[in-house]
């Protein structure tokens, strides 16, 4: 018998992933999926493709949005769940992310070329297909071309943090960020937890910082560790959400399965009932 599967954290090629609005739905309908939110990164612009492609599929689906905040060490990702596009406020500032998000291109470009891998801006836009065009579409540029024997070994060799073409952009504080969603009326969710790589009391005292803010959400069923236990108890002490999502992208993240957080771990069905009795 198929599972009944859910998915609350997936990109479609409006950002970074690899299908196209409507080929994200159509996957996930038939890959036995009841719900479904789009989290493209610092961008609504595929959201009512998505919602029209799903009107015709027996698929729930929820609206959302992917912001990078600042953090110092690892990665820190604000989900918003319920985004509506056209929120003046939001808008603005997603694109003066994207702004930034191209300047930034234009430098890691450079820094790319200097080190011998010859691409342009213009094979990564070709590439991406959206309004977004960031450090995935360059590794797969250069996965294609050769320079590298896969995307993660272009991010770890050249892109990561720290690695000799990589440039930072502008970002919201995590403060603002949740503050930013929640005025959108979403569902605010701590996306991955694990990526802040902070211990367990450093994390506990971050998610008691955002909750004032309007955190309302966490992501305890991530592909990314095994930290459930601990995300299950910080969203029982400030009474939070419990979402789950594969972060799914598509070719650029193959192991990441829709509608799962691990090998054969499909994320709970009920995480279903829990985001949509949420306020959003």
């Amino acid at each position: 018998m198929a599972k009944t599967l859910v998915d609350f954290h997936t990109h479609s090629s409006e950002s970074d992933g690899s299908l196209s609005p409507e080929q994200l739905v159509d996957f996930a309908a038939g890959s036995g999926l009841i719900a479904l939110a789009l989290c493209d990164h610092d961008t609504t612009s595929g959201l009512e493709r998505f919602e029209a492609r799903a009107a015709q599929k027996n698929i729930r689906v929820f609206p959302g949005v992917e912001i990078s905040a600042t953090w110092p060490a690892g990665n820190c990702h604000i989900v918003g769940l319920g985004v509506r596009p056209g929120y003046g406020p939001l808008e603005d500032v997603l694109r003066k992310i994207r702004d930034s998000r191209g300047n930034r291109n234009e430098r890691i470009i450079e820094k790319l070329n200097d080190l011998g891998i010859g691409i342009t801006l213009d094979d990564a836009r070709a590439l991406a297909g959206g309004d977004v065009v960031g450090r995935p579409h360059m590794a797969r540029v250069m996965h294609q071309r050769g320079f590298v024997t896969s995307v993660q070994e272009a991010f770890d060799r050249y892109l990561a943090k720290g690695a000799p073409a990589y440039v930072d952009r502008y970002r919201l504080d995590p403060d603002k960020a949740v503050r930013l969603l929640r005025d959108a009326r979403s569902l605010v969710v701590l996306a991955h937890p694990s990526q802040l790589q902070l211990d367990e009391p450093a994390l506990e005292e971050f998610v008691d910082a955002l909750v004032p803010h309007g955190l309302g959400a966490i992501e305890a069923y991530t592909p990314y560790d095994g930290g459930l236990e601990l995300y299950l108890r910080l969203a029982k002490k400030h009474n939070l959400t419990v979402t789950g999502g594969s972060d799914f992208h598509g070719e650029s993240k193959p192991d990441h399965r829709l509608g799962y957080y691990g090998d054969g771990l499909p994320i709970p069905v009920e995480c279903l009932d829990a985001v949509s009795n949420s306020a959003i």
